[in-house]
């Protein structure tokens, strides 16, 4: 007699039924058959446990009753099988069906399946997301996953010690989310199928059901890190992960520097002065060893005394340097930074100097600089990119990305749209907009191609976080508008603290006149709250894995 076993399920039924499809001996299951939630950081997930008497191949299929998808086939045939099941919806019935597939090509279909619901969401801490537009047919395929932040400075108006990630389907229905007690900003998926994520000390690599594969972290700060645990030969590491073709990760490290004589008003950018120490961020190359393969040091190649607004900001002061006497100044916040393939080098986005800077990978030099020419020296002027045609500048940027075509697209968050000392844009004027670039290299010009949001469109202000991705399908355009702030009275807000956050994530159509294809809102109604940092919109949770 055949067992079945099942771990943190709620409701189970068991049914067997075997059919030969075709001649010669088929695989049959020995043993129990075992569902198990392999950790409690990813509630939805479970895996598939089973032996069979000959090597195979499982062939499984997952249905809630109103979707059925089939799960990804193992490449080689075995007889111990540890199948990982991902995408089911909480508190749902799903059915998982077993089929098997012999080396010699015999087939034994629905050979068992196994019955189970899945846990509710939870209900004491975790974001409402409401789904406001969803039109399946005109949309990217696909599923959104999203890093969401319950984030402040101050408790109790954030919980510094909840990370999460989050995936929803085409109807904006949540089926995979995972939970840390770290926060989480970049997100990457690999072409392995795992996740690499960046939390405010370093780097975690999972995979779908939640196991920790390898983890690194900044040891500049501290005395002693968790066993198991890679170093990194840097202050902090922030912002941003991406694994490069190499293998190696690319991402932004942090160090701070004392300046006696540093910009100190923005009324006077280049009069007054005075001590300053001075944070700034690193490019970092690493091999999963934690071996700096290579370091590009962001103050060497820009002017270290040309300030934007924010640029005089304590933000590292209460982000990892609080030790430091005096106080630090954030000169630039680097917050994105991508390899580009076609000349091997890297496009690092800079908050603070309101600036998008390309740099050769081999060289370290500087190729470009694209942003508002003011302040800018005589030794940076031969590196400023010249507008074409009509182009608004962006003003405190996040999450450059290329396009399949090569262009350069963004967040623009717009902050203020000014450089010290001109006068800052009004509050209630700001906006916020999805741009996108194409940048002659050889005739250093820059042209504006598309946008939305901003004036004559739909007007949003995120005044901190968000994302723009050229989806390669249909040509969407994924908006993550993810850090709305608003004060008690419902007016737009620059301080995090004590307002209310609210993010959404759009899916907008190419073209002249973008339409809304997909929008997800999460608003509390009350402080502190949620934002989002950025959303992906990938193939599927498992390699191979599609929705029908």
């Amino acid at each position: 007699m055949i067992r079945r076993r099942m771990t943190g399920v709620l409701s189970v039924l068991v049914l067997v039924s075997w059919t030969v499809a075709c001649a010669g001996t088929p695989p049959e299951i020995v043993g129990e058959v075992a569902l198990v939630q392999p950790n409690e950081s990813v509630p939805l997930a479970r895996t598939l446990e089973f032996r069979t008497d000959q090597p195979a191949i499982p062939e499984i299929t997952v249905s809630d009753g109103s979707r059925e998808w089939i799960v990804p086939a193992a490449d080689v045939p075995g007889t111990s099988h540890s199948v990982p099941l991902v995408g089911m919806r909480a508190a749902t019935s799903h059915t998982v069906s077993i089929g098997l597939r012999g080396e010699s090509g015999s087939r034994s279909e629905d050979v068992a399946a196994v019955v189970f619901e899945t846990p509710a969401l939870p209900t004491d801490y975790f974001p409402p997301i409401e789904v406001t537009v969803s039109d399946p047919g005109r949309m990217e395929p696909g599923v959104t996953m999203f890093s969401v932040l319950g984030w402040g400075w101050n408790p109790p108006s954030a919980n510094n010690d909840f990370g999460l990630l989050v995936a929803v389907d085409e109807h904006g229905e949540i089926i995979w989310y995972y939970q840390t007690d770290r926060l989480i900003s970049d997100h990457r998926r690999t072409e392995r199928g795992t996740i690499l994520y960046q939390h405010a000390h370093g780097i975690v690599e999972i995979d779908m059901v939640g196991n920790v594969l390898a983890a690194w972290e900044a040891s500049g700060l501290v005395d002693e890190l968790p066993e198991g645990v890679v170093p990194i030969a840097t202050d902090l590491i922030h912002h941003q992960i991406q694994e490069l073709p190499s293998g190696n990760l690319l991402t932004l490290g942090t160090e701070v520097r004392r300046f006696e004589s540093y910009p100190s008003d923005y009324r006077d950018p280049t009069g007054a002065r005075a001590p300053a120490n001075v944070v700034s961020g690193i490019v970092l190359e690493l091999s999963r060893d934690g071996d700096l393969v290579h370091e590009w040091k962001l103050i060497d190649l820009l002017d270290p005394y040309r300030i934007s607004y924010g640029s005089l900001s304590p933000y590292w002061s209460r982000e990892g340097y609080e030790h430091v006497e005096g106080g630090t100044y954030d000169w630039g916040h680097s917050n994105g930074v991508i390899h580009d393939p076609r000349d091997d080098s890297f496009i690092v986005s800079f908050r603070h100097q309101d600036a998008v800077v390309k740099i050769g990978r081999q060289t370290g030099e500087i190729i470009w600089i694209l942003g508002d020419p003011t302040g800018w020296g005589e030794e940076w002027q031969q590196y400023l990119l010249r507008p074409e045609g009509d182009l608004t500048w962006p003003y405190h940027v996040h999450a450059p990305s290329l396009t399949p075509e090569g262009n350069l697209i963004m967040f623009d968050n717009g902050n203020y749209r000014a450089q010290p000392p001109s006068r800052r844009m009004a509050l209630e004027d700001s906006y916020s907009r999805a741009v996108e670039f194409a940048i002659d290299e050889a005739a250093m010009t820059v042209r504006e191609v598309w946008s939305y949001g901003g004036p004559g469109g739909e007007h949003f202000y995120s005044a901190f976080m968000g994302d723009a991705d050229r989806l390669p399908v249909t040509g969407n355009v994924l908006v993550t508008d993810g850090g709305n702030l608003f004060d008690a009275e419902g007016v737009p807000s620059h301080t995090v603290v004590p307002s209310r956050k609210v993010a959404r994530i759009l899916e907008v159509t190419g073209g002249d006149s973008p339409e809304k294809v997909f929008e997800i809102v999460i608003d509390t109604g009350a402080p502190p709250g949620w934002s989002i940092f950025q959303a992906d919109r990938i193939a599927g949770l498992q390699l191979g894995q599609g929705l029908h």
